[in-house]
């Protein structure tokens, strides 16, 4: 295949993948634009279920206080000896329900700094309000919006003006007890006594992420305010572990998106972050997604490229299959084109050249190699008594004749000469530098060649040389050549 013909078949292999490539891009862009909308449908549904997380913080906290500054009848001596009967101490720690449930009335534990049980009588009998305050909440249903409300997450009562904390589901206080007390201010959740005297008035704030005690696992925390005759008595709060923020981002109408996502939520201020998944494959991020909500948290979203590649196989594999396709079809055509070109000027009896590659063009570059000073030798070869083998031995005993010196011709020159057959049994040899000491040979590996291909017969044949000289058309080559041929035809006959 010539050179122009291998560029234009390699500029048009290069345009189908380009092509082809273009779909799959345009695939890709339109998946990324439909995949960073589902990314803010994911933080807009985490940040409504923290949103409802503290609406129920605050039903909690309104509950309690309205409980607080009810009018309250006081415990009777029966009550308040069931109580301190109930009172428990377990490794310094003191309180309620501290390694099982042993006071009734109370659905967790009570952890206190106090060791007398009647500094508290007043809160202990108002708590079970805590209680059913989150019972009920824990009942109501988010109408399958996914907003994890069901969930069971961890909620306590942390009085700053009595010192204690109440936990609502029982604690082991053996294996776990608060005893650093002034927490809050020392802000290790987060929160500082900044917080708390200054913007912290009566709204929920997510605490900034921090280690929890009781799990030794990273966490945030909600915290709303509970009042008493106007100051700030204690604090409500609920935990927010990697278990529930899975349940929180986790893709229940497209799992398949959970397999492949990276959600992180970090602290803007301090750098902490919790890691809620991780995907299943790390080639490189193909959505990404940032947004900060209130409280100076940041949701961070990544999606995998693996995942699109997963969901839209039937996509590549239309890709694939019709970029081989198109492929096919440009090689498929080009060798038939080069098939058909070949055919066109090959002799179909032997293989060889037939007379159409003697063309102009071909006359133009052997005139520029003359010229440049390179040799061009013509030879012209004739199959000795092959009218006489026609006439004994018949025309197809003349063609395997024929054939059979094509063949060793064929096979002693270079692939950059060229070998034609001109017809019947006149052959032409156009050797392009090729040193005029070596031409004898060359008719001597040719005849050799022959006697190898033919050994049941004795072929012989007759050739005459010449080299091309400036100005020389092909046909005057040829001529002079032949003319050489015809003198050395009859010299055999004059040495017979």
């Amino acid at each position: 295949m010539k050179l122009h013909h291998k560029a234009l078949r390699l500029f048009i292999s290069v345009s189908v993948i380009v092509l082809t490539s273009s779909f799959l891009v345009y695939e890709l862009i339109a998946s990324d634009k439909a995949m960073n909308a589902y990314m803010r449908y994911i933080n807009e549904k985490a940040d409504s279920s923290f949103l409802y997380d503290k609406y129920t913080n605050q039903s909690i906290a309104a509950h309690l206080m309205r409980t607080f500054s009810s009018p309250q009848e006081p415990a009777s001596l029966e009550q308040q000896k069931a109580l301190c009967s109930a009172f428990d101490s377990v490794n310094g720690t003191h309180g309620f329900n501290l390694t099982k449930r042993n006071y009734q009335p109370l659905h967790g534990t009570l952890q206190t700094t106090s060791t007398k049980c009647s500094e508290q009588l007043d809160d202990i009998f108002l708590l079970p309000s805590f209680d059913r305050a989150v019972n009920v909440n824990r009942q109501q249903k988010d109408y399958g919006q996914g907003l994890g409300t069901l969930e069971y997450k961890f909620r306590y009562y942390v009085d700053l003006k009595n010192n204690y904390v109440y936990f609502y589901d029982l604690i082991d206080s053996r294996k776990f007890a608060i005893h650093n007390w002034s927490f809050l201010q020392k802000g290790t959740l987060g929160i500082d006594q900044n917080d708390i005297d200054g913007i912290f008035t009566g709204r929920t704030v997510i605490s900034s992420i921090y280690e929890d005690n009781l799990t030794e696992k990273k966490v945030m925390s909600f915290l709303t305010p509970v009042y008493y005759a106007n100051k700030l008595k204690g604090v409500v709060m609920v935990d927010i572990n990697k278990e529930n923020l899975q349940n929180i981002f986790y893709t229940s109408d497209r799992p398949l998106v959970w397999r492949y996502l990276d959600v992180t939520v970090s602290d803007t201020s301090s750098g902490k972050e919790i890691i809620v998944h991780k995907s299943e494959s790390d080639l490189f991020r193909y959505v990404h997604y940032e947004k900060d909500i209130p409280g100076g948290i940041r949701i961070t979203l990544s999606l995998d490229v693996m995942y699109f590649i997963v969901s839209s196989w039937k996509i590549f594999a239309f890709y694939l299959l019709a970029t081989i396709l198109l492929l096919n079809m440009v090689r498929t055509h080009f060798r038939l084109y080069h098939n058909v070109t070949r055919e066109n000027i090959s002799d179909a009896m032997t293989g060889l050249y037939n007379r159409k590659i003697l063309t102009p063009t071909l006359e133009q570059r052997l005139q520029q190699l003359v010229n440049s000073g390179t040799l061009v030798t013509f030879i012209a070869i004739d199959c000795d008594k092959l009218k006489v083998i026609n006439d004994t031995l018949g025309h197809k005993e003349g063609d395997r004749i024929i054939t059979l010196l094509a063949k060793a011709i064929q096979t002693s020159i270079r692939k950059s000469d060229y070998a034609i057959r001109l017809g019947g049994d006149e052959f032409c040899i156009i050797l392009i530098d090729h040193p005029s000491e070596l031409t004898p040979r060359l008719l001597e590996r040719i005849r050799y060649n022959l006697q190898i291909i033919a050994q049941d017969r004795s072929i012989s044949f007759s050739v005459g040389i010449y080299n091309m000289q400036p100005n020389d058309t092909i046909d005057d080559a040829y001529k002079a050549s032949d003319a050489q041929l015809y003198l050395n035809k009859q010299k055999k006959r004059t040495d017979a």
